[in-house]
């Protein structure tokens, strides 16, 4: 009874105290625009209306979800509409459906933040061609998670002749399951020509293609024609050409079912798309994917071995090619190793990214994996005829020590002999306190191919690839000249991408020839053929003291930039920058350089922790430092000391913002060079 009396005064109380208060709203009020009469949004001019309209011209549909959605047609002068504000919760993402009769920037929907008013995202109806799906709702997913536990609310703008529809807003995405039926709907609502998945994919890339403005566009880094890209996949030198496939999405702007993209080039600078090479097994965001994978020439015939993922479990599969653009699986569709082949401490579940290599007669292949403990691993298998394969051993585990180095799963191993030295580079995902929360290391031992182990390395060895933000699971290969070249993902995965805007998101870095060096450290530098797109050359030497124009401009460029920094003093060069010399800042300060983008991110990600970064640095023997810094539109680049370390960014930039500065705390005389790279 006392009992009783007690959890009764218990429920009493939190009721008392809980019912009253009233918590932040974690989703848009009224985003269905079921209620009919916006009392929760905030008119601020205009006149829209609710529309429960089901064909737009008689035979085609809006594809509302329920009843009515927001519609400005009717409006007859500018108009502003803003949801409640919200807390942004869950997974992070928002999602909604938009169409319109223009893909004008002035009809949009755009999130901005309550503190500031500060627009950190917006979209206008992307897949408007004229007479096609003008006012059929197609879906879109933004990933915002840098904005967890942030205070936000959407604004619906239209603020010309045209017109906006808006529906179906959801701000409270909980969990995995919700998302994937979000990212399936984005699929659902494009509509498919047939069955065969890589048929339809060539065929919306080329319907769409044509409506992505090559302004908005990156100048010599590789990138879809339209839609995601991620991962490259298949680096490979074949019939004298650099192949590249890629992690692609060519329906939308954000990760969903992965394809695999192709492009080939004689020079690593001018690409040539091909058609799309692998498609999903099925068309669902969240299973069947073809996921990352390597390629090898054996006998004249190209060979691609990759993951998929089947509802959670990943398998490798390898499919060939006699003209370096068809593929067909070989063992009749099957996979050559799945979870049947993995160690009792494996997981099944993530285990995927082979790259294969030769040694000898035999073909090895390493695969990243997940442990039974959480912790990664790299895993080592081996095959006499690409078909039967054996696992050998770990190349190298994770555990509780290694947590804040390696994190848990290692994703896109590769494993070479390089100057002498074997290295393994990978991608390790969920490092706490990394700043891009995945990463991306090397390390440099000695391989036990009849063990399976790396051996002869510590802790202490395994370095960063790149110290930048944007910069993710290398893949590398061997060219003609015996060059090892590596290329990476120019973009995070925990931030939303800036040029989704456009049509586009994803590139793959500028490839770059790397070697190990006597003290075991990684050098790395792009490639030579970038040098034959150099033109309109400047140089000049200048004694700074505070902050100076350079009077040299340019936003698609290769800066070589040389001087003697004070130890405890900041000096170095702003890119990107406006006529204030705000921009993009590259500096020297007490053993570090370091890259600081926050002018360039017009308020996207908030805090230092995602614009500022450092690399550690040795001043050469006469105490100079070199900087060579290549710009293309979103993105810089930069190489120290002549490639002892990278670190690579994107920006988002303006016409306006083409200057380059010098900037030091004391006097300083720099040299600085400039080329504009002119790609054709």
């Amino acid at each position: 009874m006392k009992k009783l009396a007690l959890i009764t005064i218990i429920f009493f109380t939190v009721f008392a105290f809980t019912g009253c208060v009233s918590g932040p709203d974690y989703q848009v009020l009224d985003g269905d625009f079921e209620k009919n009469d916006l009392s929760h949004w905030t008119l601020v001019s205009g006149n829209p209306t609710i529309s429960d309209e089901i064909y737009f011209d008689g035979s085609r549909k809006y594809m509302q979800e329920g009843e009515s959605f927001l519609t400005t047609k009717e409006s007859t002068e500018s108009l502003v509409i803003r949801s409640n504000h919200f807390v942004l919760s869950g997974m992070g993402y928002i999602t909604f459906l938009l169409s319109g009769n223009s893909n004008s920037q002035n009809t949009q929907l755009s999130i901005h933040l309550s503190s500031t008013d500060e627009l950190i995202e917006s979209a206008y109806h992307m897949t408007y061609d004229g007479d096609l799906f003008i006012d059929n709702f197609v879906r879109i997913v933004w990933d915002l998670s840098v904005y967890l536990d942030t205070e936000l609310y959407i604004q619906i703008s239209d603020t010309d002749a045209n017109y906006i529809n808006v529906d179906g807003i959801d701000t409270f995405i909980e969990n995995d399951y919700e998302l994937q039926r979000y990212q399936t709907n984005v699929l659902e609502r494009m509509g498919f020509m047939t069955d065969d998945l890589l048929m339809s994919a060539e065929y919306y890339l080329n319907l769409h293609k044509q409506y992505i403005d090559s302004d908005t566009r990156y100048s010599y880094h590789l990138m879809g024609e339209m839609g995601w890209i991620n991962d490259p996949n298949g680096l490979v030198y074949f019939e004298d050409e650099y192949h590249v496939f890629y992690q692609h999405n060519p329906y939308a702007s954000i990760w969903g079912p992965m394809h695999w993209g192709h492009a080939k080039s004689d020079d690593l600078i001018r690409w040539e798309y091909l058609p799309i090479a692998v498609a999903p097994i099925v068309n669902h965001a969240g299973g069947g994917a073809a996921f990352s994978g390597s390629a090898i020439e054996i006998g004249g015939d190209l060979y691609i071995m990759y993951t998929e993922n089947w509802q959670g479990y990943q398998y490798q599969v390898i499919s060939k090619s006699e003209d370096g653009i068809t593929f067909e699986k070989i063992n009749e569709g099957n996979s050559v190793i799945n979870e049947d082949d993995l160690p009792f401490y494996a997981n099944p579940v993530d285990f995927r990214d082979p790259k294969i290599l030769k040694k000898g007669d035999t073909y090895y292949s390493v695969i990243g994996s997940r442990q039974i403990n959480d912790y990664g691993q790299v895993l080592l298998f081996s095959s006499d005829n690409l078909i039967d394969w054996e696992y050998v051993g770990p190349v190298i585990q994770g555990s509780v020590n290694t947590l804040y180095t390696l994190g848990k799963m290692f994703e896109c191993p590769d494993l070479f002999e390089l100057d002498g030295s074997d290295v393994l580079i990978m991608s390790p995902q969920e490092i706490p306190g990394h700043r891009n929360t995945h990463g991306t290391v090397y390390v440099v031992g000695d391989m036990n191919y009849q063990t399976g182990m790396l051996e002869n390395w510590d802790l202490s060895q395994i370095k960063e690839i790149d110290y930048g933000f944007d910069f993710y699971a290398p893949q590398t290969m061997i060219d003609s000249e015996g060059r090892r070249i590596m290329i990476a993902w120019m973009q995070s995965w925990n931030r939303s991408p800036m040029t989704g805007q456009y049509g586009w998101a994803g590139a793959l870095t500028l490839p770059r020839e790397i070697h190990i060096d006597s003290e075991g450290q990684l050098i790395q530098y792009p490639v030579s053929e970038i040098e034959n797109y150099r033109e309109n050359f400047e140089s000049k030497v200048i004694d700074v003291l505070g902050n100076q124009d350079s009077l040299y401009t340019g936003n698609v460029i290769d800066i070589e930039l040389s001087f003697k920094p004070v130890e405890t003093e900041s000096s170095g060069i702003t890119v990107f920058a406006d006529s204030e010399g705000n921009g993009t800042h590259i500096y020297y300060k007490e053993g570090y350089v370091y890259l600081d983008r926050t002018d360039n991110m017009g308020g996207r990600h908030p805090g230092d922790f995602y614009n500022i970064t450092k690399a550690p640095v040795v001043l050469q023997e006469d105490g100079t430092l070199t900087l060579r810094i290549l710009l293309d539109q979103f993105s810089v680049e930069v190489f120290i000391n002549n490639g002892e370390q990278a670190i690579t960014s994107t920006i988002y930039q303006s016409d306006s913002t083409d200057k380059i500065f010098l900037f030091s705390e004391s006097e300083t005389e720099f040299t600085l060079s400039k080329w504009d790279l002119i790609i054709d």
